[in-house]
């Protein structure tokens, strides 16, 4: 009977002790998602590892550095699970260290523990407002204790109006980044002349290009689309063809007037 009472005494200090014990909610529990680190696929294109033991060596500015590399690539998954969104001031990360409690985990409990040099996404958008671990995808049931927090700025940008006047330099400033969202999105470069130029081309040789854009298209990098003021997807083809047709107008028109005179 004695032995009975010890066995079960001891079981219960050991389930005391188990419920006692702190885990770490976010690496050591079952992730909600792990969209927020892999692409369509479910293929790594963050790397988690990387950045968790960076975090652990407190190497805070080699975790910059991964996040501004992977600044585009953080944007497009969270634009995945959250299209709604259009604007990059509504994604913030925040490099954050202190302690979670009701950390959801993908087996339906909640853990509580501390956390170290954590990359967190807050969304802040009429459509979603949030709070999530990138490597847990978790949303905070309960407001996160901060006891150190570095801003690591905006999502990238991704998505912008073309004003009149404006063309993808504007947005783009340097000629690799225009010139490879033009190629990417099939916008049609021309020249001085008005003439398509190749990539090739106005990559290589100066001179004064402007894109087939019209005012007021919206240019969606992720998306690899270009939207008219309609919100319809831009015809490039459609617009070249009208504008050889405007051209030849032209010409003639200035050509009759020159017989004209004489």
């Amino acid at each position: 009977m004695k032995k009975n009472r010890i066995i079960a005494l001891v079981a219960i200090l050991l389930v005391a002790f188990a419920s006692c014990k702190r885990v770490d909610p976010i690496h050591e529990t079952e992730p909600v998602t792990r969209a927020f680190y892999t692409d369509a696929s479910g293929n790594e294109n963050f790397p988690l590892e990387q950045f968790h033991q960076l975090g652990e060596a407190g190497d805070t500015v080699a975790q910059r550095e991964l996040v501004d590399q992977y600044r585009k690539v953080l944007t497009a998954n969270i634009i995945r699970q959250y299209p709604e969104i259009t604007d990059e001031n509504s994604i913030c990360f925040i490099l954050g260290s202190g302690f979670a409690k009701d950390v959801k985990s993908g087996d339906g409990k909640t853990y509580s523990g501390r956390f170290q040099n954590e990359l967190i996404i807050i969304l802040n958008d009429p459509s979603v407002n949030d709070t999530l671990f990138l490597a847990c995808g978790n949303g905070m049931l309960s407001p996160l204790q901060f006891s150190d927090r570095h801003d690591f700025g905006t999502a990238e940008r991704w998505r912008f109006t073309i004003l009149p006047g404006e063309g993808l330099a504007h947005h783009l400033p340097e000629l690799q980044a225009w010139a490879e969202v033009a190629n990417d999105l099939s916008i049609p470069i021309k020249d001085k002349d008005g003439n398509v130029v190749s990539q090739e081309k106005y990559l290589n040789y100066l001179g004064r290009y402007q894109s087939y854009l019209f005012p007021y298209d919206v240019v969606d990098v992720l998306a690899g689309k270009v939207f008219n003021q309609q919100g319809q997807e831009a015809d490039f083809e459609r617009r070249l063809a009208e504008a050889e047709k405007a051209a030849a107008h032209t010409a003639k028109a200035t050509k009759g007037k020159g017989k004209k005179r004489r």
